[in-house]
């Protein structure tokens, strides 16, 4: 079968707990499919986040597994009520659905914490260290490297917004001296935009100094993006080779959070990070 609408995150977080409560209750995907009128390749395509639900009945399952009010499902109802805006239609079609999915979880954010060990964030990316990036890849010679430049600087607006969530970017320091692209007019421009970004209020730009390289082995480049109220959901997502895997799993996605609290307590401070960026950007 062919799915009209891709599994999202949001998806996947309602069937996992769905199937949670079923699987409390020792209840099998027939019985409660049969309950509700269902087919049981339905049911199991929604707990299994391949399906969308509706809200009410949403309510209707949460009421038969006897989920009461408060944090899990106010949070599985507000999920549920997601529906694509325009910004997200105008993208659909051009640029794949994990990265669609990332960015519409970007969108709903009230905080976003980041790392990496190579790279700059692509969040904080210039246009054209986006495009050195991709010209090192396959994607190079192909009719989708503007719109997937167009597409990273378009998901960076959300840090221009009247109500930006609070963005933790942490970069290794070798990401400062990286040389990305021929013309060293790029890598200047590229440090120059995150002493600027830096200097937001809601950014809070750290850097691992070298002395402290050994936290490297510890964690591998990677999101941890917390929605906003009602949502109450944290989703890690990293990156592997030409896919992105999202971890919704509470105890996987809390210790992912516990080893990022880790890399950052071993970060130069906020000013101090600043100051070194500063620094490298008046040798460049």
């Amino acid at each position: 079968m062919t799915l009209s609408n891709p599994p999202t995150a949001r998806q996947r977080r309602i069937g996992s707990a769905l199937r949670n409560a079923r699987e409390g209750h020792n209840l099998t995907v027939a019985t409660v499919a049969g309950r509700f009128g269902r087919s049981q390749g339905w049911m199991s395509m929604v707990e299994n986040g391949l399906h969308p639900i509706a809200v009410e009945e949403l309510g209707n399952l949460l009421d038969f597994y006897r989920i009461p009010d408060g944090p899990l499902r106010t949070s599985l109802l507000h999920l549920a009520t997601h529906r694509p805006g325009t910004w997200e239609r105008v993208w659909e079609g051009r640029i794949s659905a994990a990265a669609l999915d990332l960015a519409s979880l970007e969108e709903d954010a009230a905080e976003i914490r980041n790392f990496e060990s190579n790279i700059v964030p692509g969040l904080l990316q210039t246009p054209e260290y986006t495009r050195a990036l991709i010209a090192l890849g396959p994607a190079k010679h192909s009719r989708y490297v503007k719109p997937l430049v167009d597409f990273r600087q378009s998901r960076q607006r959300l840090l221009n917004r009247p109500d930006p969530p609070r963005y933790v970017p942490l970069i290794a320091e070798a990401v400062l001296h990286n040389q990305v692209g021929d013309d060293p007019a790029i890598m200047r421009a590229q440090i120059r935009r995150l002493a600027q970004v830096a200097q937001f209020d809601h950014v809070d730009l750290r850097v691992l100094p070298r002395t402290a390289s050994g936290y490297l082995s510890l964690i591998t480049p990677c999101l941890l993006i917390s929605l906003r109220p009602p949502g109450q959901l944290t989703i890690s997502v990293g990156d592997q080779f030409t896919k992105s895997v999202f971890v919704e799993d509470e105890e996987e996605v809390s210790s992912h959070e516990e080893i990022f609290e880790l890399l950052l307590s071993a970060t130069l401070s906020r000013a101090a990070s600043l100051n070194l960026i500063i620094g490298i950007a008046s040798r460049l």
